[in-house]
């Protein structure tokens, strides 16, 4: 297939549509035809049934070879094309500071039950929809039992060599404690020389040559078999780099990332500083730590400098054009736990009540420690780690048993309030950090977004009640918390016309529709969550 020359751009043209999609329809024909053929096996004969099976198995492979012929020929041309775009000279782009959602957070406030606390009210929500007339109405908790926990003696952690007995696997890895094992690569891997426009080029040209089909299959492969959203597709990629080149710089890291991104449909750009490269990816979601820059046109798209030393940069030097085959923002969202071997630790409790010892995966927790502040709505409903939510159901559930929804809200509530002490993310790092729930028990400190994220975990997950967090543009994070019984009060917000209760983690010793008397009447905006 012949591509115009650099000049036509034409990584702007439409994308091939892609080879696992296509060979995943022919895949499905198969199995039809695969479940259809044992009737006609009973009509034909089973000989006639063997010989059509083995025809269309031998089809298939043949279809399926030629896509990847066919495909790989693509990618060459495209590749090819790219590199040299990229010895062109590279803008320089201004860099934006994100505004931070939490610019001046309130302190944690203690509630005084010797003051009179002011009549319940309802607190205003930009843009919301009024409470109707007649209350909607509101599902019968009887009629909805809640689920049961997941059971982490059912889901063993990945073994540490999952691919140990695969032959032609020579090479190790570790990600997170999880060992994986991966093809040997019998070309030689190349050298980065300079950080210029020309060096960069030649380095992806190189990367271009190589049968770089194998490692982008099998990580593709691994990012699957370890459940990882593309932030840990990202960080898996630098693991096989590493594996592939020990001895490599990280200047050769970041084209082999972008590189390797790329290929992966993710959206991906290499930046420079001076004489470092940076990379640049594109989330489906603001990342609120990192600097970014915009092109006019990619309406809406951040591309986010992924910068370990959290540097004031006031700008990079990049490219403006894609990859014809990074389609796609990367997603940061976690809809499954990561499944990484486990290396279970413990942390002990106390909220003046009692003492819990809850456990978590510091492999998991080390893995979240990494991952940009990202939206809020990550945090709240990003999948839970089955051994922390067994300890969560050993620990905290009996308490619950027999109460009302009020009672164990309270109780939930009251936990968190005063379970752990409090540090803003600026005493801790420096920067903006947000804790997922496993990170929260692991952590000495945290901060009204940490409290209120494991709160609204512990919510949905124990108690299965629909749960929004309620965020304070520039100053704080709290939780609402929706009752089957509509006369239960409070401070409430109304989401959807459906009126929920204000349940602060921060404001200590406060019950449910309590908000932080300084906060009340202040606009708020309602984060709901999948």
């Amino acid at each position: 297939m012949h591509l115009p020359r650099a000049e036509a751009l034409p990584w702007q043209f439409v994308s091939k549509p892609s080879l696992t999609s296509k060979t995943e329809a022919m895949r499905k024909i198969f199995y039809l035809l695969a479940m259809l053929l044992p009737a006609w096996s009973s009509i034909c004969g089973q000989n006639d049934f063997e010989q059509y099976a083995h025809e269309q198995e031998v089809s298939f492979k043949a279809y399926s070879d030629k896509e990847e012929t066919d495909f790989k020929a693509y990618s060459d041309s495209v590749n090819r094309e790219f590199g040299r775009y990229l010895t062109e000279a590279w803008p320089d782009c201004p860099l934006i500071k994100p505004e931070q959602p939490i610019k001046n957070p309130v302190p944690p406030e203690t509630f005084d039950p010797s003051k009179q606390r002011p009549t319940p009210m309802k607190q205003p929500v930009r843009g919301e929809i009024e409470l109707p007339a007649a209350p909607l109405p509101l599902p019968d908790a009887d009629k909805n039992p809640p689920l049961p926990l997941p059971d982490a003696d059912k889901n063993p952690p990945l073994p540490q060599k999952p691919f140990q007995d695969s032959r032609g696997m020579e090479v190790e890895a570790s990600f997170f404690g999880t060992t994986i094992i991966l093809p040997k690569i019998t070309a030689r891997f190349p050298h980065l020389i300079g950080t210029d426009e020309p060096h960069v080029a030649s380095y992806w040209n190189a990367l271009s040559a190589m049968p770089y089909e194998m490692w982008i299959a099998h990580i593709g492969k691994l990012k699957s078999l370890l459940g990882l959203n593309d932030w840990g597709l990202y960080l898996l990629i630098g693991d096989v780099f590493k594996a592939y080149c020990p001895q490599g710089s990280e200047n050769e890291q970041v084209v082999f990332s972008v590189f390797t991104l790329n290929q992966l449909g993710c959206k991906a750009k290499t930046g420079r500083t001076g004489q470092e490269l940076l990379p640049l990816i594109a989330f489906n979601c603001e990342a609120y730590n990192a600097l970014y820059f915009t092109f006019p046109t990619e309406q809406g798209i951040r591309y986010s400098v992924i910068d370990r030393k959290h540097r004031s940069l006031s700008s990079v030097k990049c490219y403006t054009l894609n990859h014809a085959i990074a389609h796609r923002p990367a997603d940061v969202s976690l809809p499954e736990f990561p499944h990484l071997t486990a290396d279970i630790r413990t942390k002990t409790l106390n909220d003046r009540r009692n003492d819990y010892r809850l456990a978590y995966n510091k492999n998991l927790v080390d893995f979240y420690a990494t991952l940009p502040c990202v939206s809020f709505a990550v945090y709240g409903q990003a999948a839970l780690d089955p051994v922390f939510l067994k300890s969560v159901e050993r620990q905290l559930a009996p308490a619950l048993q027999g109460m009302t929804q009020e009672a164990a809200i309270n109780y939930l509530l009251h936990f968190v309030q005063y379970a752990f002490q409090y540090k803003t993310d600026e005493e801790q790092f420096g920067y903006e950090k947000w804790f997922f729930a496993e990170e929260t028990i692991a952590s000495s400190y945290s901060d009204c977004e940490d409290r209120s994220i494991l709160f609204t975990q512990l919510v949905r997950h124990l108690l299965k009640m629909p749960i929004v967090l309620v965020y304070y543009p520039g100053r704080h994070l709290a939780t609402a918390v929706r009752f089957s019984n509509t006369d239960t009060t409070g401070d409430y917000i109304t989401v959807d016309g459906t009126k929920y209760l204000l349940c602060d983690p921060t404001y200590i010793g406060a019950d449910l529709g309590m908000g932080m008397p300084q906060l009340m009447g202040i606009p708020i905006e309602i984060i709901k969550l999948k």
